[in-house]
């Protein structure tokens, strides 16, 4: 079933001023076009790295910049992000979609595609050369021919001279990319040359209605609970008018930042600067040189294998918070719906499992990227200029959730960091055994064999993905070097095959005091260990472990949680998230992990808030024992509503109407 945008942002146009607008009066609103764009339409303005690198391709594309001049010039751009292969934006100018700016990875080159009404445009101004079909049927992949020789797009039309299609050159000849059915014209505006400052004139009522909204949203928030109001800035535009929205409310807050260690610089700076100016107070949690030390633990991180989420930014805010604001903080964030589908469902008051004494909220929910840059502008933040070089996402330079023509970027202007991280991704390649186009073609941003990871290695000839190959050889090669390799089933047990030791004599007293600490009998008979719970019985001999019963979701869940004590034991990257949430304060870190001393409650919050056991043993190891890449989303499995609410009961957390559960946990 096709997902879909629970809320999309509309973007009205003013024909006659040539403007868009946010919220027109209602007395207006008739007079106005809504601007056609794929949801959920959270088009930004197009900044002077956006506008350059569109005159670069443009020009690439169809031999000069007159078609820019004609579309383009002197107006105000807005870019509406789209699904695609890779990175691809709507560019909308004079109420109209003209095109696809986007960025093909398997040429290493940016792109601009004429949309319908683009054609339509230029067409008649002989700005982009055409070729006649005569043919009922247009479809992709249609070959045409034509004697264009200086522009790699052309028009395709019927013999009536209807538009019917967008042709492009490929190996030498025209290959139709696009077809169009019949559509209307574009819509008529006066094409009055434009600036953003006449944007924020025109849109000024609708920013102070959003202002308004948003501020009283925070004092509401503010009235439930006697929290210390904290705002979580990271250097973007998005925490930036949160922040500067919690200062007009409630005039002297803390600004919280995480330096998960791979920010650039601008970021770093950014955050000085910005703190500096408004006099706040400045917190930061540092995650110090933790990710490039994990990742030897872990492997590369993936959009479905976010540990480094926990690791370098939930885990560090949580100590730093626990220290600063021990009784918790109303710690407000710059997230809004149409960033993502799980953020447009996402409440706007919430707990996360990795940070629970923190209240968090977000005053702009509801506003679009539009909204975003128009309240900046009329009140002159102080915001990232990497935004003015063309980069539209910040944070992390090496997310897996990034394009690969961010990635692009990243490497064109800061050589040295990127190649940091090139380093270790050929590392891990070796170790995984994986072709170059592992790395080239950004593969290794997915863990799971992802619908968009196998669209992309269709492209790839010869390359196969073997997502159980590839898991046992990242255990392997991780820290852990432990790794499932055989499961047999039979008489409703089950017997797994390692190849290596499950437990060493070293590790067997820590190991037998988490056990415990799971509320399990455990004793050793000879060179055997016997555990035993409620529902479950496991032996553990040499490199073998027996489980029985091994039917119900209950002896799913107690071999998980033991699996976990013996990854924790053999590859614990010393986080200290355990020890910071037990609530005796009874968990000691050794060289074998943690070791929690008695009496212990059996509470599992430092299995449950361990970053190894949420990720590497629930994603990599689980999935291998029961033969399916997606069984960490199994429904037995504990998530994060049964978390906090044992975290409340245990650290009497209050409650203040309305709260959820982070889908970040």
């Amino acid at each position: 079933m096709p997902r879909t945008w629970p809320k999309a942002a509309k973007i009205y146009w003013d024909p006659y001023d040539d403007l868009p607008v946010i919220q027109p009066r209602q007395d207006e609103i008739d007079l106005y076009y809504v601007l056609r764009l794929t949801e959920p339409g959270d088009a930004k303005i197009a900044r002077p790295g956006d506008l350059a690198r569109l005159r670069e391709t443009v020009i690439n594309e169809f031999g000069s910049d007159k078609l820019y001049k004609a579309l383009f010039e002197d107006r105000v751009v807005l870019f509406n992000k789209v699904p695609h292969w890779d990175l691809m934006w709507e560019v909308a100018s004079s109420g109209n979609v003209w095109g696809q700016l986007y960025f093909n990875p398997f040429i290493d080159s940016w792109r601009f595609r004429l949309s319908y009404h683009g054609a339509y445009e230029v067409l008649d101004r002989g700005l982009v050369d055409h070729v006649k079909v005569d043919s009922k049927y247009f479809y992709t992949n249609m070959a045409v021919n034509s004697p264009s020789t200086s522009q790699r797009s052309i028009v395709v039309l019927d013999y009536k001279g209807r538009i019917r299609g967008i042709a492009e050159r490929v190996d030498g000849r025209f290959i139709i990319t696009k077809t169009f059915y019949d559509q209307r014209p574009p819509v008529e505006t006066s094409r009055k040359p434009s600036s953003i400052q006449d944007v924020v004139k025109k849109n000024i009522d609708g920013l102070m209605a959003l202002e308004e909204k948003s501020i009283r949203h925070l004092l509401r928030v503010h009235g439930k609970y006697s929290y210390k109001p904290v705002v979580s800035y990271s250097g973007g535009k998005d925490s930036l008018v949160s922040l500067h929205l919690a200062v007009k409310a409630f005039g002297s807050v803390d600004v919280l930042f995480n330096d998960t260690g791979i920010e650039l610089p601008e970021t770093l700076n950014n955050v000085e600067e910005v703190s500096g100016k408004y006099g706040l107070n400045l917190v930061t949690a540092s995650a110090g040189n933790m990710f490039w030390s994990a990742v030897e633990t872990f492997g590369p991180p993936g959009k479905d294998y976010r540990w480094c989420c926990k690791i370098i930014k939930l885990v560090p805010i949580a100590k730093t918070s626990r220290v600063k604001w021990p009784n918790g903080a109303l710690n407000i964030v710059g997230q809004r719906a149409y960033e993502s589908l799980d953020r447009a469902k996402s409440p706007v008051l919430w707990r996360n499992k990795w940070v629970p004494h923190l209240v968090s909220t977000t005053p702009i929910q509801d506003w679009s990227q539009l909204s975003i840059w128009l309240y900046i502008y009329a009140n002159n933040l102080p915001y990232n200029k990497l935004y003015d070089r063309g980069f539209d996402r910040l944070g992390c330079y090496l997310c897996p959730s990034s394009y690969l023509a961010e990635f692009k970027d990243v490497s064109t202007h800061y050589p040295c960091l990127w190649g940091r991280w090139i380093e270790v991704l050929n590392r891990w390649r070796s170790r995984l055994n994986q072709p170059e186009e592992w790395v080239k073609y950004g593969l290794w941003r997915w863990l799971t064999p992802a619908s968009a990871k196998k669209r992309i290695s269709k492209r790839l000839p010869g390359y196969v993905i073997d997502w159980r190959r590839e898991y046992v050889s990242r255990l392997l090669s991780s820290q852990a070097r432990l790794a499932p390799l055989k499961v047999e089933r039979e008489g409703g047990s089950a017997r797994i095959l390692f190849n290596d030791v499950v437990i060493d004599e070293e590790s067997q007293q820590v190991f037998s005091e988490n056990t415990r600490m799971l509320a399990s009998k455990i004793w050793r008979e000879g060179g055997t260990i016997f555990i035993e719970t409620k529902n479950t019985r496991i032996r553990v001999a040499g490199n073998t472990m027996f489980v029985e019963p091994f039917t119900r979701d209950e002896n799913v869940e107690d071999l998980a949680d033991i699996l976990k004590v013996i990854y924790r034991t053999r590859s614990c990257v010393k986080c200290a998230s355990c020890i910071l949430w037990c609530p005796l304060n009874i968990i000691k870190m050794t060289t074998r992990g943690p070791l929690p001393r008695t009496p212990c409650p059996s509470c599992k919050l430092c299995i449950d808030t361990c970053p190894l056991a949420d990720q590497l043993v629930e994603k990599v190891v689980i999935p291998l024992i029961l033969d399916n890449p997606k069984a960490f989303k199994r429904a037995s499995r504990r998530h994060s509503d049964h978390i906090l609410e044992l975290f409340s009961k245990l650290y009497k957390l209050p409650r203040g109407g309305k709260e959820a559960s982070s889908g970040l946990g």
